[in-house]
């Protein structure tokens, strides 16, 4: 697991055009000239691409919509499950643990809870482990949830999986071939859709935190010229992407 997420992390736009001003000056330093150029000058093309919004909205929309959000919870008033997908949590003990959840794990939270407002007979799966020694995502995206007033006999927290797939594997062992709401980030939602059906699972998409959603458009300036916005959305994208075909090279899909 550590060795793919170090891949998957040195193939992000940021790192992997690091990497390549890296190598343009060890060429340099060798006395190659011509080709450390040409390095650095990809280098930095390749910033600018991945930095602009054009190209990032083109990357991160087949995958952001390919599901819509769930409108109308009250249509699925017989699901017994609503699925979370855990995302990183600061480990930080003493800080209330609303404040502890990432922006991404927070908004799944919120619409794990407006779901299961909804729909009163609902249990609230909060999935996530630890990674890299961060705090479980589920651990403390269910002390954010009892503190936001949910009920904790509801709750259901599986704080042990380290990866989408694993999280469908304890799924499950919870929902057997009852459907669920899955809900997780747009864009992660393709994934996951295909881990949890090959997993023989049912789950039903509930996307959440649309990164291009709230971005600039086409007649404002900010739209043609490069922003951290942009660029976050580029490796979002980059990351699902690597992320399908890993899991298909696995037969995970």
């Amino acid at each position: 697991m550590l060795l793919t997420k170090l891949i998957a992390a040195f193939l992000s736009p940021l790192p992997l055009v690091c990497l390549i001003l890296l190598m343009a000056g060890l060429l340099r330093l060798l006395r190659r000239t011509r080709l450390a150029a040409t390095a650095a000058g990809l280098a930095v093309i390749l910033f600018l691409v991945f930095s602009v919004e054009p190209l990032a909205r083109w990357l991160i929309l087949p995958l952001e919509t390919r599901y819509d959000p769930v409108s109308q919870p009250q249509a699925f008033r017989d699901i017994r499950w609503i699925l979370v997908l855990g995302s990183s949590a600061s480990g930080d003990a003493d800080a209330p643990p609303t404040t502890r959840l990432s922006g991404i794990a927070s908004l799944r939270l919120a619409e794990g809870l407006r779901l299961q407002r909804a729909l009163p007979e609902s249990t609230l799966v909060l999935s996530g482990g630890s990674v890299f020694g961060s705090a479980p995502s589920a651990t403390v995206m269910s002390r954010a949830a009892i503190a936001m007033g949910a009920d904790p006999e509801r709750l259901r927290i599986h704080p042990n999986p380290r990866n989408t797939r694993e999280e469908a594997e304890f799924m499950r062992e919870a929902a057997g071939n009852d459907p669920f709401l899955l809900v997780t980030s747009a864009s992660h939602m393709p994934r996951a859709m295909l881990l949890n059906r090959k997993a023989g699972l049912n789950p039903i998409p509930a996307p959440t935190a649309r990164r291009a959603a709230g971005t600039a458009v086409a007649n404002d300036p900010a739209y043609w010229l490069p922003s951290a916005q942009a660029l976050e959305m580029s490796e979002s994208a980059i990351h699902e992407y690597l992320g399908i075909a890993w899991a298909w090279l696995q037969g995970h899909i």
